[in-house]
């Protein structure tokens, strides 16, 4: 028989996760013809000194926690199915003693942040166990972006995250909540940039009050949060005037979806051409709904909110590096979310302050096109060797492409 071609054919298989031993071996010298010292080479730097886990392990159940949303027990139960016995507070020491190594890296993402000319913020709940009480106390996560791709910047998107925890002054009598504006001010302390996009919560509003060299800060609100409140009066009223109101907003989005990624004076041109005829008459028209319709409906209450807030809703007409909405910062705080359903709550101050470490690492991985468990081994690696503190930013996740380029 002669061979007159052939047919080929690909099917998708698996190698599962394999774990390995690694042996390090450090021979010990000595000369025979003298009382010299014995000469060994040191032992590496490892984040647990002596004990079982390499870097990438670690990595593996940070990744594994604060970005693929699998709490620690569950992690343990798979290395258990594999023939590795790891408890969870095994795997929450380790991580715990990384987030040592790793926090002159989120200092210096901080330090980066407050830089930029335009941030993202918002906030979310953060369950903290309270082992006094036996029960959670509530703290917020604080989330803040710096993403200028929407208007063509190539400049690596930034994220960082910060865990504030609602503090007793007094015992049981005084108490700062985690949602005052007292925190975001304490974290916007030295931001020299202009503009917060924030959604409509009250708290927000003081910092526009800061007397500070550079002036207040500006606000700039969300369409998004605007919208879903007519939304709701659609769904469960069916409002017509709710429905007109949507008909509007999509317009402006529509718009905004022609010049995403051009450059802002670009996208400034579009939106005064064609953007802010339709904020010019969709004001006025707002406000003559609310003499048509009961003062105390919800639609009214609607309605009202929002009025308020239109200078900041219309401030994308006035600098083409705003947005009409929240997006970069609010995909943030979804995945913490997700991480705060499966895991229930933080098991104590620390750990919810490593919580948010990670997340920033990991989210600015994740918006870099960066792989964060390479990225986390080799930093960690490279700072247990001696990365020089004057050269932290070749350790950050944008500048992060292979192993060598850690290198001092």
């Amino acid at each position: 028989m002669a061979k007159i071609g052939e047919d080929v054919s690909e099917r998708l298989d698996i190698v599962p996760a394999q774990l390995r031993v690694l042996v390090t071996r450090r021979p010990k010298y000595a000369c025979r013809q003298c009382s010299a010292a014995v000469v060994q080479v040191h032992a590496p730097e490892h984040v647990v000194p002596g004990g079982l886990p390499a870097e990438a392990l670690i990595a593996q159940a940070m990744v594994a926690k604060l970005g693929d949303h699998l709490p620690f027990y569950r992690q343990a139960e798979i290395y258990t199915r594999q023939g590795i016995a790891l408890d969870r507070a095994t795997l929450g020491n380790w991580v715990g003693r990384a987030c040592f190594h790793l926090r002159p890296i989120v200092d210096h993402l901080r330090e980066r942040l407050i830089c930029a000319d335009r941030i993202f913020m918002d906030e979310t709940r953060a369950p903290v166990l309270d082992p006094g009480r036996r029960r959670t106390r509530t703290g917020y996560f604080w989330a803040v972006v710096s993403d200028d791709r929407g208007h063509g910047s190539t400049s690596p998107p930034v994220v960082f995250g910060h865990s504030l925890e609602p503090v007793a002054f007094m015992p049981s009598i005084h108490y700062a909540p985690g949602r005052g504006a007292v925190h975001a001010l304490r974290f916007l302390e030295g931001y020299c940039g202009q503009f917060v996009q924030c959604d409509g919560y009250e708290a927000y509003d003081k910092l526009t009050k800061v007397d500070r060299t550079e002036g207040p800060w500006t606000l700039v609100h969300c369409w998004p949060h605007a919208r879903r409140r007519f939304v709701k009066r659609l769904e469960k009223d069916g409002s017509p005037i709710a429905e007109e109101a949507l008909r509007q907003i999509a317009e402006l989005h529509a718009i905004e979806k022609t010049v995403r990624g051009a450059a802002p004076d670009v996208r400034l041109a579009a939106r005064r051409t064609l953007s802010a005829p339709i904020i010019a008459a969709f004001q006025p028209w707002l406000a003559a709904q609310l003499s048509r319709i009961p003062r105390s409906s919800k639609l009214a209450e609607d309605i009202r909110c929002t009025l308020p807030r239109w200078p900041g809703l219309t401030r994308f007409l006035e600098d083409g590096r705003l947005e009409l909405d929240t997006n970069p910062v609010e995909n943030q705080i979804r995945k913490i979310a997700l991480t705060r359903k499966n895991a229930l709550f933080a098991g104590h101050e620390v750990g919810a302050e490593n919580w948010t470490m990670l997340a920033s690492l990991i989210a600015n991985c994740k918006m870099n096109d960066v792989d964060p468990v390479s990225y986390l081994a080799e930093t960690l690696r490279a700072l247990l060797d001696g990365h020089p503190r004057s050269r932290i930013d070749k350790l950050m996740p944008g500048n992060f492409t292979t192993a060598s380029s850690l290198a001092p």
